[in-house]
């Protein structure tokens, strides 16, 4: 391909496709269950905030989305397979829009408290998309069971600690270490701003 520095080249693929991988291999995890909190905590929110620190919007997108609604098939719990691929999908590509558009020219020395910041536009994302699901879609959808408003707002610590989970192993993984830092230098990593304008340019100069 004359383009080695197209959207969606080898390497985007690949990088999209083990973050993927890693999402659903979280599902064999067992999940941490706190005493007095109603679900348990699942380990699949920290690879797609990692995801959302290496990769563009539409990467952590597909990584959140796909990468969930997979988890759910596997983990047998089809019925929440949909509402993962929206919540998670938007997660994980807010997270991305955050920090590699609105703060990308912020000082990139400060970028861990850029995605520190973003996780948390993330995270709400995740405790607001399930507390608006299990209030007005799930006893529609499933009036037989216990859902509503009060069942939603009794989820909301068990969401805030997930999250808090995710964004903590993210961190360390990527800002805590030189692990993105190395993969930069090395040029392992998709550069989607640079790769969609040398791809513009190059289509420009062709017609």
């Amino acid at each position: 391909m004359k383009n080695k520095k197209a959207f969606f080249t080898t390497k985007w693929i690949t990088y999209t496709a083990v973050l993927v991988a890693l999402v659903i291999a979280t599902s064999f995890i067992p999940p941490l269950y706190i005493p007095g909190l109603t679900g348990g905590i699942y380990w699949c929110d920290g690879i797609i905030f990692i995801a959302a620190f290496l990769l563009d919007p539409v990467a952590a997108l597909t990584v959140g989305g796909i990468g969930t609604l997979f988890y759910d098939l596997v983990f047998g719990n089809a019925v929440m397979a949909p509402v993962s691929l929206i919540i998670h999908g938007l997660q994980g590509a807010a997270v991305s829009i955050l920090l590699n558009c609105v703060f990308h020219g912020k000082n990139r020395k400060h970028e861990s408290v850029w995605a520190g910041i973003a996780s948390v536009a993330g995270a709400l994302v995740v405790i607001g998309g399930y507390f608006l699901y299990y209030w007005l879609i799930a006893p529609l959808t499933f009036p037989d069971r216990n859902y509503g408003i009060a069942y939603a707002a009794v989820r909301i610590p068990r969401n805030i600690i997930q999250e808090i989970v995710g964004v903590a192993v993210a961190m360390v993984i990527c800002y805590a270490t030189t692990f993105k830092k190395q993969l930069a230098a090395a040029n392992l990593l998709p550069d989607f701003r640079n790769e969609a304008l040398e791809k513009k340019q190059e289509q420009t100069e062709f017609n």
